[in-house]
């Protein structure tokens, strides 16, 4: 890698440590432990491990914390820092959008407050919050009349919450694709870092950026595989490539151009999956609609979309257009007695949803439409016979785990769906 990408690489992990006097005091509780790091050409440079700030919830206006063992509770009001410890929990609350920490008892500790840090106490405890277990700080911030909560934590860290959701339970012959994942998953937090620039976080813990669980859901497997793969990322000409990823592609990916609107991307092109992710369940899939149904779920996806109520008139018609290099819908064309109305790419899932769990989304685009008429021609029932799980762009997780039970290496696996890229160690 040439210096002036590192130097560029380096900024961008400092960017991402704007985390205030909090970190500072971790560094304290934990014996000020070395960071591992990687050392560049010019004299004095140095790349660490970078947090990430994870917005875990900023819909709660109270919220009770606990830790395994004792925690540090940072309290900052107008640039004055106080310090307590506690053995119990405590309740952090919106007061008038300024925040208050409480005993589990009720016993005021401190109010008016800017901004409150916990802090675990002591190598291997955990923060609970919310009902869920995380390793790092959780910062919190008033948010109107509710709390902002954030958790901060290594990158590799997060990665161990992040990885399981995502890639499900593996076995150790899949141990490849979890490292596929986890280099995925690292490539697309160190991309985004920046991408809320006003924002005191990095990412979101839902599908919006990557589902993020925290410590209950990590295992072994996937700690291993953070662990062997640690710093390593995906670049095209030494830039942090946007990996995508999705269940099943069903056969082939996609570009990313012909399934959203967004610049083409030489990385992000159609690839050929050649079964590997044929023992998924939704490489084959279908869905059955009547007429009314059909007609009712377009009519609620466009008065929603519209902001008035629309009826469309009976469907006469259901007709695919154009195909993308990997076998999807570019554009769907329903005719009714009133109108013609024409839905494109990735939207087409959430117009037509399913009939067996309406509150999910179709599948997938590539499908093919078969109409049961009466003997009047009248439609009675609609087909959908698809394939694939997701929007099909970049790396099919199904498909990497089938290429790993052939014993491809992850590297390998991530090239094979990601065109032309470069896996590098970065820290």
């Amino acid at each position: 890698m040439s210096e002036p990408k590192l130097n560029k690489y380096s900024r961008l992990i400092r960017l991402s440590a704007r985390l205030g006097t909090g970190l500072m005091l971790m560094a304290l509780v934990f014996s000020c432990a070395r960071v591992p790091g990687l050392r560049d050409e010019a004299k004095g440079s140095f790349i660490r491990v970078p947090f990430v700030r994870v917005l875990l919830d900023e819909d709660s206006s109270s919220k009770k914390v606990k830790a395994d063992g004792p925690l540090a509770i940072e309290c900052l009001s107008g640039g004055v820092q106080e310090v307590f410890y506690s053995n119990r929990d405590v309740v952090i609350k919106n007061d008038h959008n300024r925040l208050k920490v409480v005993s589990g008892a009720g016993a005021e500790i401190q109010a008016d407050l800017d901004e409150i840090n916990i802090i675990p106490r002591g190598n291997g405890n955990h923060i609970l919050v919310g009902g869920k277990s995380y390793r790092g700080i959780i910062k919190f911030l008033p948010y109107g009349q509710n709390l902002q909560i954030i958790n901060i934590v290594y990158m590799e860290d997060y990665l161990r919450g992040v990885v399981p959701p995502e890639i499900g339970r593996r076995s150790e012959a899949e141990l490849e694709s979890v490292k596929a994942q986890a280099v995925a998953a690292r490539t697309y937090a160190m991309a985004h870092l920046q991408q809320y620039p006003n924002a005191p976080y990095d990412m979101k813990s839902s599908i919006i950026d990557q589902v993020y669980e925290g410590f209950a859901v990590e295992n072994k497997i996937v700690n291993r595989a953070i662990n062997e793969t640690s710093g390593h990322v995906a670049t095209f000409q030494d830039e942090f490539i946007n990996a995508y990823y999705h269940s099943t592609c069903g056969g082939m990916t996609d570009a990313v151009e012909h399934v959203w609107d967004r610049k083409e991307a030489a990385y992000l092109k159609a690839v050929a999956d050649s079964g590997a992710c044929s023992w998924s369940k939704y490489y084959n899939w279908t869905e059955v609609f009547s007429e009314e149904q059909l007609r009712g779920r377009i009519e609620q996806y466009l008065s929603s979309d519209r902001g008035r109520d629309l009826r469309i008139g009976r469907i006469e018609d259901v007709i695919i257009g154009n195909r993308t290099p990997g076998g999807r819908i570019a554009q769907l064309s329903v005719r009714t007695q009133n109108d013609i109305f024409k839905f494109s790419a990735d939207r087409i899932r959430w117009v037509i949803g399913r009939t067996s769990n309406p509150d999910l989304i179709l599948p997938s685009d590539r499908f093919d439409v078969q109409l049961n008429r009466d003997q009047s021609g009248s439609i009675r029932k609609i087909t959908f016979k698809g394939s694939g799980y997701g929007h099909g762009v970049g790396m099919c997780q199904c498909g990497a785990i089938g290429l790993s039970r052939e014993g491809w290496l992850f590297a390998d696996i991530l090239k094979h769906y990601y065109s032309g890229i470069d896996v590098k160690k970065l820290y």
